[in-house]
């Protein structure tokens, strides 16, 4: 049995003779709304069939699939609809396919009861519990994702709540070693990963210059470099101590400079870049999740995206191209309306999620898993 390090606590890892039956799955697919499509096999056997697919469900989903939400219009209830069944045919198809996936929770008193409640901001997905639903069913993802929402007193957002990108304070350090036991104990999962990049807030430069918000980083003199930057100390310390972590890139706000603007998207582009290359020499386990981004209407997320493959192959492309390959990929929306939003359809719909999950599948490299028994798929 081989053992890994997380966050003070020595976490076994099975060892198993023939851990995959080729090689790891590196490619997943999730969608919150119309996550109940990806219980149906028949809307994309092509891609199943490429092997290198697997389950990323969000606590959003395990929600909405069991407790259809019907005041967002977003949604259109399939008739005979029953939440129930779903999990339990979507849990079926996935349950043998890269060590069951991939499970992305928030910081709650189900998930993690030892983290101060007033130390963060809970949401009702995580809180819902609704993924105990899942796991008593008999679903059990080996690699789980800890989405926190901290809120601090220190600057530069005193008293807000933020998703920790590398705005780590020493508490937030403190916090994620709590959360990162807590969510070992509760999900049963090998591998628990925080997210520490994704997206706004991200400081790209050394610069003392400060965006309009008073936010620093946003200065045009010095490009920061992940590895080196003192302002992500304690990101760093984080990624060591939890063996690696996730970053949010929507695809169209990394690829296009309709977020930041011309200047500042390429300096974004290779901050992420940086972040990547100094986990791979650290030998760490990385999570690129590649979601939609409405660069038409401007809608920052609520889509739809109608240049998500475009988006998606250009930051594949792009890390490919500097040497910054994250160890899975994965392709999704989280978006919670109100247009219906890149859902899984047929991977012969165009922009649908399964169509560009396809692509990833077949055409993105990355760099090999630190664990690859994690995501075997089994026989």
């Amino acid at each position: 049995m081989a053992l890994l390090m997380q966050t003070g606590v020595m976490v076994p890892i099975q060892a198993q003779a023939a851990p995959c039956d080729s090689h790891a799955v590196t490619t997943f697919i999730s969608s919150v709304i119309g996550g109940y499509q990806l219980s149906e096999p028949e809307r994309f056997p092509h891609l199943l069939e490429t092997g290198n697919i697997g389950l990323y469900q969000v606590d959003g989903t395990t929600r909405t699939i069991l407790n259809w939400p019907n005041n967002n219009p977003a949604w259109i209830k399939p008739s005979g609809y029953n939440g129930e069944k779903v999990m339990k045919a979507m849990i079926a198809l996935w349950k043998n396919r890269a060590g069951e996936g991939i499970f992305e929770g928030g910081a709650s008193p189900a998930l993690t009861p030892h983290l101060p409640a007033s130390h963060y901001k809970t949401f009702a997905d995580s809180q819902s519990g609704a993924e105990f639903n899942w796991f008593s069913a008999g679903w059990h993802p080996q690699l789980v994702m800890l989405n926190l929402s901290y809120t601090d007193k220190a600057l530069p957002f005193p008293g807000s709540y933020h998703n920790p990108s590398s705005e780590f304070t020493n508490q937030d350090v403190q916090d994620t070693t709590v959360a990162l036991k807590d969510m070992y104990q509760t999900t049963g999962a090998k591998l628990v990963l925080p997210y520490i990049s994704n997206g706004s807030r991200a400081h790209v430069s050394d610069s003392s210059e400060t965006d309009r918000n008073g936010n620093p980083g946003l200065g045009d003199h010095t490009q920061s470099d992940y590895a080196t930057d003192p302002y992500y100390e304690n990101s760093r310390h984080i990624a060591i101590e939890a063996g690696g972590f996730g970053i949010d890139t929507p695809a169209n706000i990394f690829s296009t400079n309709a977020y930041y603007g011309p200047h500042h998207s390429e300096m974004f582009r290779a901050l992420i870049a940086s972040e990547l290359r100094w986990a791979n020499k650290h030998h760490l386990t990385t999570v690129v999740f590649m979601t939609i981004f409405d660069t038409k209407n401007g809608r920052h997320g609520n889509g739809p995206d109608f240049h998500f493959m475009d988006g998606v192959q250009t930051e594949v492309n792009y890390l490919k191209k500097v040497h910054a390959l994250p160890t899975y990929w994965v392709v999704g929306q989280y978006s919670n309306g109100p247009a219906n939003t890149n859902m899984p359809q047929t991977e012969t719909q165009a922009e649908s999620i399964t169509q560009v999950a396809a692509w990833v599948a077949n055409h993105a490299p990355n760099s090999p898993p630190p664990h690859p028994e994690l995501t075997c798929s089994k026989n």
